[in-house]
């Protein structure tokens, strides 16, 4: 796997400023002819792109979660970027942090239900060498619980029109599970109703997608929220497109345990 997947990733995807009020155009009745007409654009529309991702054989995208909007001087907190087959659901995935002001890079593999990883501590001459980390939560909690990254489009619902994209609302469970597991491990109770805002603008081949994470639990009843730790949720910004490399996500050629044998001895094994 190459130790960083080149994704396209444009400012815009950074910059999607998401109003979920003031649905509707031209001081229309609802119910009337020309409503319903939007109605039928704007599914329309969002169907298009869940017919887009469905095509995709190889999935490859970049998602970042800022603190906030970047026009509210939003800062990143960590940034991932992937592979995706959906035939075999297997990933790689690479992940930049910064939470803590420590930063931290690691690259996982995802193959037939085995979870790996590499870490760039282990030097130059350890990029084929992977440690074996299924079912280690402290590990892995920079994967997805869903590894599909097309879940901005897949499990959403068309709001209105927003110019050549659609905004949408996301089921917060989806959210929560297509971000790094370690931020939320479980989906908290209460969140049944609950849906983000979002957006998903199309640049031919490539899609961009913002979801406001932060106002989502604004919908959150308080005496839920109290129990809720939000202090990682801001604005996740992201972008997909059909990977130009359509092979499949491939095993790791050497596994290893970093614990008994070091990393630049791996391949000797």
């Amino acid at each position: 796997m190459a130790r960083r997947v080149n994704v396209w990733t444009s400012s815009a995807a950074a910059c999607l400023l998401l109003t979920m009020t003031g649905c509707g155009g031209g001081g229309s009745e609802p119910g009337t002819a020309e409503k319903s007409s939007d109605i039928v654009l704007e599914d329309g529309q969002l169907d298009s792109f869940v017919t887009q991702v469905k095509k995709m054989k190889t999935v490859e995208w970049s998602g970042q979660l800022l603190t906030k909007s970047p026009e509210n001087g939003g800062r990143q907190i960590f940034e991932l970027s992937g592979r995706f087959t959906g035939s075999n659901n297997s990933s790689e995935v690479s992940m930049d942090s910064r939470i803590g002001g420590k930063r931290q890079q690691v690259d996982y593999l995802v193959v037939d239900g085995r979870t790996f990883f590499n870490s760039d501590a282990w030097g130059p001459n350890s990029a084929d060498c992977w440690a074996d980390i299924t079912g280690d939560p402290e590990r892995t909690w920079g994967l997805p619980t869903q590894l599909n990254p097309t879940w901005p489009v897949n499990a959403a619902r068309a709001v209105r029109l927003a110019g050549d994209g659609v905004a949408v609302a996301i089921p917060a469970k989806a959210v929560l599970t297509g971000m790094p597991r370690g931020l939320f491990p479980t989906v908290p109770p209460g969140l049944e109703a609950i849906e983000a805002g979002g957006e998903v603008i199309p640049h031919g081949p490539l899609l961009e997608v913002g979801v406001d994470v932060l106002n989502m639990w604004n919908k959150v009843p308080a005496e839920q929220l109290a129990s809720i730790d939000t202090k990682q949720a801001g604005w996740w910004a992201m972008t997909m497109k059909e990977s130009s490399n359509t092979s499949a996500v491939q095993p790791p050629k050497h596994i290893f345990d970093p614990a008994v044998t070091p990393p630049s001895q791996c391949t000797r094994k």
